[in-house]
């Protein structure tokens, strides 16, 4: 992949800005506190769509995803997103919740996943 260019900077930081849209200022944190259930059944139990902490997760879910349909298309500099995101750390952490969700909706997060698994290959073979 070629190196990062300066337009490429600048799309990573409208991506970030674009984070702050999607994703609720608290969600990082409380997902990664120990309040976090990533059983899908318990999640959904104590936190069902409409909640603030469904939407902290609903959030987070799809800003990855937005990246990662981004980078599947080639429109994003892999080598930099790879130095800017950890995606394998928040795929694993949300997983089970998101895996679940695929009842419905057989596609759903198949970007964020994959962007994940090719990062994870990536640092193997770094």
């Amino acid at each position: 992949m070629a190196d990062p260019t300066k337009e490429d900077a600048q799309l990573l930081v409208q991506l970030a800005q674009l984070g702050t849209q999607m994703v609720h200022p608290q969600a990082r944190g409380w997902i990664w506190s120990e309040a976090f259930v990533s059983d899908p059944d318990e999640f959904w139990e104590k936190h069902p769509p409409g909640s603030v902490e469904f939407d902290y997760v609903s959030g987070m879910a799809g800003w990855y995803e937005t990246i990662a349909t981004l980078w599947k298309h080639e429109l994003l500099n892999e080598r930099l997103l790879f130095d800017w995101l950890y995606v394998p750390g928040m795929w694993e952490r949300l997983k089970p919740i998101l895996v679940a969700m695929r009842r419905n909706t057989p596609q759903l997060w198949e970007n964020f996943e994959a962007l994940a698994e090719a990062q994870s290959r990536a640092l193997v073979g770094a």
